[in-house]
Parts: structure tokens; sequence; C-alpha cells
């Protein structure tokens, strides 16, 4: 299966599922073939069901996996969390993601102030200074 489709990185378990072995069976084959050329064992995206799991494929270089956000090698069996076709350190994307948060946190806040003093110019007061700093 793996010399038909050159270069398509498959996982143990669709390959098991093929061949009609047992996982474990499986996972001991390729653990074998991954490391003699041509073929490859690393973390990537099976062509056939698409999860981001340890694959093997034959006849690619082994390439490691990095991260799309600090481009530090992703290990094999390390947490990955995939956006699209971009890789990422679990704690990584967490940051990504928190960063955002706040981002967006802070462009509420400046709206919230500005229609804040808004109703109390309507209503004849004088504004309230905002009390968080001026962050872009």
């Amino acid at each position: 299966m793996l010399e038909q489709c050159p270069g398509e990185p498959l996982c143990d378990a669709c390959l098991a599922l093929a061949c009609s072995v047992s996982l474990s069976e499986m996972r001991d084959v390729t653990a074998a073939i991954g490391r003699v050329p041509p073929f490859a064992r690393t973390t990537g995206t099976c062509a056939s069901c698409r999860r981001q799991t340890l694959t093997v494929a034959r006849g690619v270089q082994a390439v490691d996996a990095k991260c799309a956000h600090c481009s530090r090698p992703i290990d094999p069996g390390e947490a990955v969390e995939v956006v699209e076709t971009d890789r990422f350190h679990t704690y990584c994307c967490v940051r990504l993601l928190s960063a955002e948060s706040v981002r967006s946190a802070k462009i509420l806040s400046r709206r919230s102030w500005g229609l804040i003093n808004k109703s109390r110019e309507r209503m004849g007061l004088p504004p309230l200074e905002d009390p968080s700093p001026n962050d872009a």
C-alpha cells in the first residue's frame, strides 16, 4: 500500500485496517520500517483519515514537523493542535488564542467607555476618565 502511494503518509490504524491485521502488529511493523530508507515515520496528517498522528510514508525525506508559531520541532507523541494545515504545540495555540481574547477585550473596553461618556454627555454630566491605559 505504501509503494502504491509514494509520499502519502498513512497512520498505523488505516494501514492495519487495509491489511487486515491488528493495530499492535501494524505498530510493530511501521516502527521497524520507519527507520529504513526510503520509508520515513513522522508526526503528520494521515492521507486516509486526516488525523494528526504518527504516520509512515515511502519515498519522502524525514522532515521534522515544526510549530507554525514558534518554529521549534514538534516531537512525535507531543500534544499538537492543527488549524487548517498549520501545526502548533498545544501551549503555542493556547497562547495565540489568549492573545486574541485580550485584544478583543481591550477593544470592547474602549468602546464601552466611549458609550458611557457619550451617555453622560447627553445627560449633561462630565465625562469619566478611563481608568485603563490606552494600549494599542
